[in-house]
């Protein structure tokens, strides 16, 4: 399937994303790839794996481990305020 400029448009739009030209047309062609590799995956054939349980080949074992200590964590963050991240604003086309 091929993506056309307006169609890319469209996707910006809906992200919420400003491109220039130069980043449609390259998102024309990046977005053209994926769409082509799906395409691809569809015509695989599940023959060869009707045989397995496709719950058993989906599924990814479910263990408790322990989670990252805070401090540890926020030694890696580039801005805090006390134990919060602080992040850029996020703005919102049209909100200028």
């Amino acid at each position: 399937m091929r993506l056309s400029t307006h169609d890319v448009r469209r996707i910006a739009r809906l992200a919420r994303l400003r491109l220039s030209s130069e980043e449609e047309e390259t998102f024309v062609a990046q977005l053209g790839q994926i769409i082509d590799y799906f395409d691809l995956l569809k015509e695989y054939s599940s023959a060869e794996t009707e045989h397995r349980n496709v719950s058993e080949t989906l599924e990814a074992d479910d263990t408790v481990r322990p989670s990252m200590r805070l401090e540890d964590f926020l030694d890696n963050a580039p801005l805090l305020r006390g134990s919060f991240l602080l992040v850029p604003q996020v703005k919102v086309l049209g909100d200028e």
